[in-house]
């Protein structure tokens, strides 16, 4: 009974609640959410499967013993990725810093599919999006963030806010709307 109290809740209140209570099985459930795309998040950047799912533990360790820093519980999703996209960016690094040359033979590079430039890249482009969704309203930020960051279906949409698929679709784009005025503004303004 009580899992299916947790399945039904959102990101934002199972880290409330696992901010305010410790409750392991609203921080499992979390787990149980984002861990495959978290993994698959891991993998794209890594390229090695069992790095990817060390990466993706760590991620969540380092998330559960952060929690209680996290100041906009609405946003767990985007910072959970966030912890992983750094951890992957300084396992990267330290890789790329470790690597060494054989003295004996000719240089041989190991095939490196990571683009430090477009990592960087992206994780700008994080960081600006973070901070447009903070000036977005709460009902904007949540919405967008359980169908973009979730994966939440428009049918889910629907039971959650107890609203028609109507509804949900014009709250979704206004909120779309809201954000690409955002970042459209903030492009002229830099």
């Amino acid at each position: 009974m009580r899992k299916e109290l947790l399945k039904n809740m959102t990101d934002e209140q199972l880290a409330i609640r696992f901010q305010s209570e410790g409750d392991s099985l609203a921080f499992g459930e979390l787990y149980q959410r984002h861990y495959s795309r978290l993994y698959h998040y891991c993998y794209t950047i890594v390229r090695n499967a069992e790095e990817a799912a060390d990466l993706t533990q760590d991620t969540f360790a380092k998330a559960a013993e952060k929690i209680q820093h996290l100041k906009s519980p609405a946003l767990f999703a985007s910072w959970l990725f966030r912890i992983a996209h750094n951890s992957c960016i300084d396992r990267s690094k330290d890789k790329q810093r470790r690597h060494t040359v054989p003295a004996d033979g000719p240089l041989q590079l190991a095939d490196i599919e990571f683009d430090l430039d477009s990592a960087l890249a992206q994780e700008d482009a994080i960081n600006r999006i973070t901070l447009l969704m903070q000036e977005l309203s709460p009902e904007a930020r949540t919405i967008l963030l359980a169908k973009y960051c979730e994966g939440r279906s428009i049918q889910e949409l629907t039971q959650l806010w107890g609203i028609s698929e109507s509804a949900v679709k014009m709250r979704l784009a206004r909120a779309r709307h809201r954000m690409l005025a955002l970042y459209q503004r903030n492009r002229i303004a830099s």
